[in-house]
């Protein structure tokens, strides 16, 4: 197969000290009852996925739990309720592995978080920096308030094997010029992006909006190739919620509603509440309006 091999490491079903089967129970039940525990000297097998029409399939055979699985044959990875260190593999449906997760999907709803990918560039006082490098103290350029320090700045590693257990931390790539980007902007798909144009009084009655990513195209060429080594994300945010400028486009900084805290993990959490009470944030306006997905529709890129 010509396209990039993701190497996603797993432990073998046969490596851990499982629950008992029982009859009409699944796997992913029986482990959220009873977690199970791994044996002495674990062997960890590296799969190789590549990504397909009908998703992420075997690159090459391969012998798993007393499974012969050939290439081509489709694999998932589901989260497990209650276990957020491990991950259940299936290969053609069936169970064949756990695989470790990091710390990047350890929240009460990992898939709410809006942050952008490093190597976005953002405007500031001193020009365009990487939105890897920015730490809190540093200045940005707002839309309406000139120049802004930022306060909070927390930066996750998520995994390959986390992305296709929660696909909805996937970053989009935003094609140049569908939001105001003057390069391809890649960011989480519930990252917000400003609408001021004739459309926000078209649609909504009003002169800007705020418009998560994923509202604005549900095609594949959104979807950039999964990168073998994950993603990073970069969350900011400012005294309060601002518009920043990322590769030109205009976009919020972090919003600290209860959908955005709750995508926070403890560490981050913690990190946060040094810097401000969770009353607090709870009670910081949004700069614009924010329209919910089911009504941006009208919005989406042509696909």
């Amino acid at each position: 197969m010509a396209a990039q091999s993701i190497p996603v490491g797993v432990y073998a079903l046969d490596q851990f000290d499982l629950p008992e089967r029982r009859a009409g129970v699944g796997l992913a039940v029986r482990l959220a009852e009873e977690p199970p525990r791994l044996r002495p000297d674990p062997r960890i097998t590296e799969i190789h996925l590549v990504d397909s029409e009908e998703g992420m399939v075997l690159a090459q055979p391969l012998a798993l739990s007393g499974e012969e699985l050939p290439e081509g044959v489709r694999v998932t990875v589901e989260a497990l309720e209650g276990i957020s260190s491990l991950l259940l593999v299936r290969a053609g449906g069936r169970p064949v592995g756990l695989a470790a997760a990091g710390a990047g999907t350890a929240a009460e709803k990992p898939e709410h978080l809006t942050a952008f990918v490093a190597g976005t560039l953002i405007d500031t006082p001193d020009g365009q920096r990487p939105v890897e490098e920015l730490v809190a103290g540093d200045r940005v350029t707002t839309l309406a308030n000139g120049s802004r320090a930022l306060v909070w700045v927390a930066r996750r590693q998520i995994l390959p094997v986390e992305i296709l257990a929660l696909p909805g931390l996937r970053p989009l790539s935003l094609p140049v010029g569908s939001a105001g980007n003057d390069r391809p902007l890649l960011v989480s798909p519930r990252q917000r992006m400003l609408i001021d144009d004739w459309r926000a009084e078209v649609y909504f009655g009003e002169d800007r909006v705020l418009v998560a990513a994923e509202a604005l195209s549900d095609t594949r060429d959104t979807r950039p190739p999964l990168p073998k080594d994950g993603v990073e994300y970069v969350i900011l945010m400012c005294d309060r919620h601002e518009v920043l400028v990322a590769n030109g486009a205009l976009t919020e900084s972090f919003h600290p509603d209860e959908a955005a805290l709750a995508a926070l993990t403890d560490a981050e959490q913690a990190s946060l509440a040094a810097v401000a009470s969770r009353a607090d944030l709870l009670r910081r306006r949004p700069a614009y309006p924010i329209v919910k997905n089911a009504e941006a529709r009208a919005l989406r890129l042509p696909g």
